[in-house]
């Protein structure tokens, strides 16, 4: 049976959700670090938590949220250094990775590109229960649905 994962990162912790074939939830998984700490501090510790079980996720089809362009252009810097390390250790596990901007998942699983946080996760329990303890979770299994729809689809 396949499997998909999807990402969705910050600064401070990279959540997954995995779905399979028949978009049941599977797991949620998170790698954090000490959220205390400068970035420059505290992203090794990330990359690190991350890179120690990414050998565990060979076999899924992952999808990875594409840094989001904000205002402040530092937010944005981070955001894209965590998104590319994540997908550098995918790479090098030899995890093929599709990229996904924000609008497209949100308009394929919810039918709104705009769709607000709210949205999401009223979304997320509604398809798999409260499962959700945070935001992130709730956006990484519709990063995960996105591409199973895509490639299903295809």
């Amino acid at each position: 049976m396949k499997h998909y994962i999807g990402f969705d990162t910050s600064s401070f912790a990279i959540h997954a959700a995995i779905i399979d074939e028949e978009e049941k939830l599977v797991e949620l998984l998170k790698w954090d670090c000490n959220k205390k700490a400068k970035f420059e501090e505290r992203f090794p510790e990330l990359i690190t938590n991350f890179n120690n079980d990414v050998q565990s996720l060979k076999g899924y089809k992952a999808s990875l949220e594409n840094a989001i362009p904000v205002r402040n252009s530092r937010a944005y810097t981070i955001t894209a250094r965590v998104v590319g390390a994540v997908w550098a250790l995918l790479a090098t596990a030899d995890i093929r990775t599709e990229f996904v901007h924000q609008a497209t998942w949100k308009k394929v699983c919810l039918g709104n590109g705009q769709a607000k946080k709210d949205d999401i996760m009223k979304y997320a329990i509604e398809k798999w229960g409260d499962k959700f303890p945070e935001q992130d979770y709730a956006d990484a299994v519709c990063i995960a649905l996105w591409n199973k729809r895509r490639l299903v689809e295809c």
